[in-house]
């Protein structure tokens, strides 16, 4: 067969539909994994791959989606990992017979993966290495990796899919909400710029929502990247009907949305939940003779965090990037870090982002610290605070790769230089990591002339080139050396921008503060050089975002140089411009750096509610101490201060302000000052529990991150909550319930096929005539199936999970003792 990428770039190929509800027409049990039917049931597989082959798919996805080792444990069946991923090859091979290609399917791995939850990164690669390398082995002709939520999660499964099975093409595939953000509040720039950093072949998205919300979110992504886009789309949202878990939307009304997915960029089409061979059919006649849509490959360089994009190159904003998380020449800074405290790096990522700063440089390097370790904590700890994306920026290629591990989005290092030490150190980091990477001009010595840098440009980019990098992962330092002392090779850093703007079309960077240094009245002189700069074709630069005049200067100068169409931005920023008076003590009152006045002292309740919100873990404990020291009574801290700190966060998140990880690090954060408060609680004689929650993942069902957020929150609010895991039977659920003499039972599900538990969780309760009410949630489940399922509550997410407990338990109470 042709290779599928030579195909890509001139015909729509057809991807086929679900396979589990096909599986559950041809007796698959409600909760059984569908991958054991590999060894058990092989000819039922056979013939769903056969259908969809029938049916005019191009390409066949294994049925391997939950073919990890971790996800086949919870069917004590991990130890025939290699069994079940070859016979997922070989069945959908001698189905297709040699008309599709072959798709290694790999899904999440079921749990959340550091630093939101407790599977650490590296586990992580391991698994999907382990899984992809078997596919690869088995013969597939390229991996699909499907229903990501996790930008993290994502990057995780990217490295093992490369490692394991290296040359072979990707389809990496997220999962969407209906407003066009994915739980973990990635939006498709976001992720856009993250795949393409991974060279992806292959992105787009799945799952979760019908065709009709996935328009937008494809549109979005095919004007962010060049690259192949597929899409499958649910059958809509899944009700409940006679007994069954269906979707409403048929083939007929399905296929409608195609020419609306060609014309947004994709290459790829096929269907998720609910999608049938009739579905596929109707795309293969409605798509015949259909071409996709071109679109142009961008030169821009592209870093993100896990929810802001950010690009440098030509007619984009220019650059800001911070750089004041530098302990160098700062003692009390310097003094933090080696302590271990990331409370100044916190405190300063904050001012740099109310400054206008775009990204933020990020450096630890203190004498004997472990820098390593506290990079780690203070990408965590900014994070937590800030969406700009970082700059990592060490001497030592083990600082600068446990960043990247951690940091959920693409990252840019500073930095690499033309040393082959240090290009064999870096790039390698780069390439595993799909991050951009500074290339600063020097080599052995700091070339004052021009053509010398370029020379090193040159070998900097070549070296990229051998390490599968495009001239698109660098962004260039040209080397903003000091006026007073080398007047000339100042001058030369002009020449080498233009040099590397109109004859190679890069992107360049400066660390501004260099050029000035030695002399009086700096902030002239190194503005000065950066509206020239700017002129010459610069895309951004490493500087202090606290001086007022550097804003007013690239806004001026970025009027001449093809960056603010029509003025409408330096209009916009000028009206809040007022005269000058530079300094060096942080943002000026009305200066573009600010907006406006400086906030007012935060009182201690103020800064409590702040470290619960933003997931300050290391400010909460002192916090609270202060606060008993002050005389607020411990329950009053933790009635009128936490608890309703931690509801706005939960209020937060049901407005998309805040995600997934902000919940975690927020109830943890709570859960450390309830530690400090403690021995002060007890000291009054033990608090009774505010009701007793069992909660479980139905059985068949091994997703369990809503689940575990859930029983965080319920917590933290002085609930008892028994938390029985994921893939849990019925009676299992029932013993703990009796034993616990729970009030409250909470079902999770995130897949279709085992919706149907809860209904038998329900009717078996009610049969029994047993005392517990039953809520239920997930990302599967609607508000109109728990109501046809007579569930006693319902909750769409993290949010309301406290009010829906509070209102069960209320009329609870209020029919005991009316």
């Amino acid at each position: 067969m042709i290779p599928i990428l030579e195909r890509l770039k001139k015909e729509i190929l057809l991807l086929d539909g679900s396979m589990g509800a096909l599986l559950q027409g041809r007796g698959l049990p409600p909760g059984y994994a569908p991958d054991l039917w590999n060894l058990e049931k092989p000819e039922e597989i056979a013939a769903v791959h056969a259908e969809y082959a029938t049916a005019g798919s191009n390409i066949l996805l294994t049925n391997t989606f939950g073919a990890s080792r971790l996800r086949l444990a919870e069917y004590n069946a991990e130890a025939r990992i290699r069994e079940i991923n070859f016979a997922g090859v070989e069945l959908a091979r001698r189905a297709s017979k040699g008309k599709a290609y072959i798709a290694g399917d790999i899904g999440p791995s079921g749990t959340t993966i550091a630093p939101v939850g407790d599977l650490a990164f590296e586990e992580a690669v391991s698994l999907f290495r382990e899984q992809a390398s078997l596919l690869a082995e088995a013969g597939a002709d390229l991996i699909a990796i499907e229903t990501m939520f996790d930008i993290q999660e994502m990057r995780a499964a990217l490295i093992g899919v490369r490692e394991g099975a290296p040359g072979l093409p990707v389809m990496a595939l997220m999962t969407f909400n209906s407003d066009g953000i994915t739980d973990s509040g990635s939006d498709p720039e976001t992720v856009a710029a993250v795949l393409e950093g991974f060279g992806a072949e292959i992105m787009g998205l799945n799952c979760s929502v019908g065709p009709e919300a996935m328009v937008p979110v494809l549109e979005r992504l095919g004007r962010a990247t060049h690259t192949f886009l597929a899409i499958e789309p649910n059958a809509g949202l899944p009700v409940h009907r006679d007994g069954k878990t269906v979707y409403p939307s048929g083939a007929e009304e399905m296929v409608e949305f195609a020419p609306a997915f060609v014309a947004a960029g994709a290459n790829i089409i096929g269907g998720c939940c609910g999608t049938t061979p009739a579905y596929i059919r109707l795309l293969a006649k409605r798509l015949r003779g259909v071409s996709p849509v071109p679109r142009s490959r961008s030169r821009l360089t592209r870093i993100s965090s896990r929810n802001r994009v950010l690009s440098f190159g030509e007619g984009v904003p220019f650059v800001l990037i911070g750089e004041k998380i530098n302990p160098t020449g700062k003692k009390l800074f310097s003094e933090a870090i080696a302590e271990g405290r990331t409370d100044l790096i916190v405190a300063e990522a904050r001012k740099e982002a109310a400054a206008g700063a775009h990204a933020l440089d990020v450096n630890v390097g203190v004498p004997l610290v472990d820098e390593a370790r506290m990079m780690e904590k203070a990408i965590t700890a900014i994070g937590n605070v800030v969406s700009l994306p970082l700059v990592i920026d060490s001497s030592f290629a083990s600082a600068l790769e446990a960043g990247l591990r951690l940091y959920p989005g693409r990252a840019l290092v500073n930095s690499v230089n033309a040393e082959e030490e240090r290009i064999e150190e870096v790039l390698p980091l780069i390439r595993r990591y799909g991050a951009a990477v500074i290339g600063l001009l020097s080599g052995e010595d700091i070339p004052e002339r021009a053509i010398d840098r370029i020379k090193n440009a040159e070998k900097i980019l070549r070296a990229a080139e051998r390490y599968g990098l495009r001239p698109e992962d660098i962004v260039f330092d040209t080397l903003a050396l000091t006026v007073s002392a080398v007047q000339e090779a100042s001058r030369q850093t002009l020449e080498t921008i233009r040099i590397l703007k109109t004859e190679w079309n890069a992107r360049t960077i400066v660390g501004l503060s260099n050029v000035s240094f030695g002399l009086p009245v700096r902030k002239t002189v190194h503005d000065t050089f950066l509206a020239m700069a700017i002129g010459s074709g610069l895309d951004g630069a490493i500087c202090d975002p606290y001086d007022p005049l550097l804003h007013q200067t690239v806004a001026a100068a970025s009027l001449f140089s093809g960056r603010d169409p029509e003025c409408r931005v330096f209009m916009e920023k000028a009206a809040s411009w007022t005269p000058l008076i530079p300094s060096t003590a942080g943002p000026q009152p009305g200066s573009p750096a600010t907006g406006s006045t400086p906030d007012h002292p935060l009182s201690i309740p103020e800064k409590i509610e702040r470290a619960i919100i933003e997931g300050e873990r290391e400010a909460i404990a002192p916090l609270v101490s202060q606060a008993l020291a002050a005389g607020t009574p411990p329950f009053s801290i933790f009635v009128d201060l936490m608890t309703p700190a931690i509801r706005k966060l939960g209020d937060l998140f049901g407005q998309r302000l805040k995600f997934i990880p902000h919940l975690i690090a927020g109830a943890d954060t709570m859960k450390k000052g309830v530690e400090v408060l403690q021995p002060y609680l007890e000291a009054k004689g033990p608090t009774e529990p505010k009701g007793t929650i069992v909660f479980a993942t139905v059985k068949g069902d091994i997703h369990d991150i809503g689940k575990n957020i859930c029983i965080l929150m319920l917590r933290n609010f002085g609930y008892r909550v028994i938390d029985l895991g994921r893939n849990v039977p019925l009676e299992t659920i029932l013993e703990a319930a009796e034993k616990e003499k729970a009030q409250i039972i909470a079902l999770s599900a995130l897949m279709t096929t085992t919706m149907i538990q809860m209904k038998i969780a329900l009717d078996t309760v009610r049969e029994r005539n047993l005392p517990y009410r039953i809520m239920v949630g997930g990302a599967v489940v609607t508000p109109k199936f728990a109501t046809e399922i007579g569930a006693d509550g319902y909750g769409k997410d993290v949010g309301e999970v406290v009010p829906l407990t509070e209102r069960i338990l209320a009329e609870l109470e209020k029919k005991t003792h009316p």
